[in-house]
């Protein structure tokens, strides 16, 4: 595929509850990140929850995200993002699509390594430190180079509701870290604070690493060159245990 070819890349939303109205506002927002010819369309899944705060949530995400995916393939999608820092179900989709599957969380984590010493990882709410946490230590690159896991103590539905009071709180957060752990870059660890990753710059001397972005320009740079997961790691799975795909 060459730079003058369409592609088509699939963004799949991990909750059930967001409207169509915000996924197009997503789809725009996006589209800055990938060139001209590439097409961003954004979904949510249809059943689950209705947010992901959780891993009980992941769970229940999970099924939904594979067939989700799976019919995007047979649709003609080039690639594959899922649009959650936790890269939901990311091993069961690539075991059932052979196009290319994006987690935003492993693919940013990557990013971070490559410019940074030290990383801070931003959360939206306490509860999800833990599990955060525990997730990203399983990257070598995350036990090197990771400093903490911060969070920002807003729930994941009011993230966009007043961007200027969640710019302030990033902010503060970011520079407490900066002052506490003399860091130099930071992972936004909810794909809800798309966007507010300027405002930190401006105020600090880091780096933001904005996992939205990140991964719909990396889903577009693996179709453009044909770099997709093998089966070697990723057997296809032959539905041998029988269940409702």
């Amino acid at each position: 595929m060459t730079l003058e070819d369409v592609l088509k890349i699939k963004v799949i939303m991990t909750d059930k509850a967001m409207d169509r109205e915000t996924m197009d506002q997503r789809e725009s927002m996006l589209s800055c990140a990938v060139s001209e010819k590439t097409e961003i369309s954004v979904d949510c899944i249809k059943e689950g929850p209705d947010e992901l705060d959780c891993n009980t949530d992941e769970a229940f995400a999970s099924p939904e995200m594979v067939r989700r995916s799976i019919q995007a393939e047979k649709e003609g999608y080039d690639a594959i993002v899922i649009y959650c820092f936790s890269d939901v179900a990311i091993d069961a989709i690539r075991e059932n699509v052979s196009i290319p599957v994006v987690g935003p969380g492993e693919t940013t984590l990557a990013a971070a390594g490559l410019v940074c010493n030290r990383y801070v990882v931003i959360t939206t709410e306490s509860r999800n430190i833990a599990r955060t946490y525990r997730r990203l230590r399983r990257y070598a690159i995350a036990r090197d180079k990771m400093s903490s896991v911060r969070a920002l103590d807003v729930p994941i539905g009011e993230l966009r509701k007043d961007p200027t009071a969640i710019e302030k709180r990033l902010i503060q957060v970011c520079r407490e870290a900066v002052e506490k752990e003399q860091i130099d870059g930071v992972v936004l660890g909810c794909l809800g604070m798309a966007n507010y990753g300027s405002a930190i710059e401006k105020n600090l001397p880091v780096k933001v690493f904005d996992p939205a972005f990140i991964a719909v320009a990396y889903a577009e740079m693996c179709v453009r060159i044909g770099l997709t997961h093998p089966r070697a790691s990723y057997p296809l799975f032959m539905n041998e245990s029988h269940v409702n795909l």
